[in-house]
């Protein structure tokens, strides 16, 4: 297991409401002015800065960390809004094909959310980061690539025909990771995205739009 399942409703609805505040806190000119942005501006591509390599980059974070301060993850999951440029891990039209939370036929809470895409289609690092796992997980996301990223997140890439990184290897937000594909358990072929905090895993999608800023289509 990649990532420690996390399936507390009454947690999710407290992260969402402390989302709220801090949005308000830590950008309340983005939520008093409402302020929106074209689809021409959301489908251009950008040139994206890095944020600094954190002294503590591997001492002090873990995937598997269960005891966590709640309001110090929401800070964490608001800098990957405001603080950290953000590319979308698709350069086609982002079409949600399976939503976060999610409860599957086998009675498991879905992690991430799927993006519709063509075999041979490019995916993207989504941040700047390090490639924590590159591996072929046969019975789960097939050929998978893991980033932790330098705002102390870490982003899951599944079900790629195949990797283009190593373990180990630096990325830039945007950079080619990975080729599209079908492999592992998938029905279909898909992008399974994840983003985790403290290992636990959060919704991307802000305000209908993919980390606030990409729209999406289902």
């Amino acid at each position: 297991m990649l990532f420690q399942p996390v399936s507390s409703q009454n947690k999710k609805d407290i992260i969402g409401l402390l989302i709220d505040c801090y949005q308000f806190m830590y950008a309340p000119e983005s939520v008093i002015s409402g302020e929106s942005e074209t689809a021409e501006t959301e489908e251009t591509a950008e040139a994206f800065a890095c944020i600094e390599r954190p002294n503590n980059f591997y001492e002090d974070f873990s995937d598997i960390r269960i005891g966590f301060d709640l309001l110090t993850q929401i800070r964490e999951v608001i800098s990957l809004s405001f603080s950290d440029s953000v590319s979308p891990p698709l350069h086609i039209p982002l079409r949600i094909t399976s939503k976060y939370g999610e409860i599957r036929a086998n009675g498991t809470i879905h992690q991430g959310i799927d993006f519709g895409l063509n075999i041979g289609d490019t995916v993207y690092s989504s941040f700047c980061g390090e490639v924590r796992i590159e591996k072929f997980d046969p019975s789960g996301y097939g050929n998978v690539v893991v980033v932790r990223n330098y705002n102390m997140s870490e982003t899951l890439y599944g079900h790629l025909d195949k990797s283009l990184v190593h373990n180990g290897q630096k990325v830039v937000t945007g950079e080619p990771i990975g080729i599209g594909g079908n492999t592992g358990t998938s029905s279909g072929p898909h992008l399974h995205f994840e983003i985790r905090s403290s290992g636990h895993s959060f919704n991307p999608m802000i305000d209908e739009k993919f980390f606030k800023k990409y729209v999406v289509t289902y």
